[in-house]
């Protein structure tokens, strides 16, 4: 399975917004800082505000900053309000494979699909933050 560079980007900004809670930043400073397309990351921060993990502040000292404190922002949310999708085979998204609909393969992966957002569901940007791994 592997998440989208958006899912990336948005893990990313909200380490950084953790880190300095009292500070608002800009996204072309958060730009600089990953070394990343400034628009990659202004379309991530809309959909991290949309999914209300981030709030804006308007001007010339605008930008970003937490809109929930970092143990309330659970990290397996985070993925799945940003994943376009967590389909991981072909099969969960379109029937024509031949082996549906008695695929135990498909029946196993969406076990490990599941496992997987259970464990990251069990995290908050909180606990990433008090481990240092960023």
């Amino acid at each position: 399975m592997r998440l989208t560079l958006q899912t990336d980007y948005a893990l990313r900004i909200l380490m950084a917004l953790g880190h300095d809670r009292e500070r608002v930043i800009s996204v072309d400073e958060l730009s600089k800082q990953f070394q990343v397309s400034k628009n990659h990351l202004m379309k991530t921060a809309q959909a991290l505000v949309a999914a209300g993990f981030v709030a804006t502040t308007r001007g010339r000292t605008g930008g970003l900053r937490l809109a929930l404190p970092a143990d309330e922002i659970n990290i397996g949310a985070v993925v799945q309000a940003i994943e376009p999708d967590l389909h991981i085979a072909e099969c969960f998204h379109k029937s024509t494979c031949s082996f549906l609909p008695s695929c135990r393969l498909r029946v196993m992966l969406g076990q490990a699909r599941d496992d997987f957002m259970d464990r990251l569901g069990r995290h908050t940007l909180a606990n990433i933050i008090k481990q240092n791994l960023f």
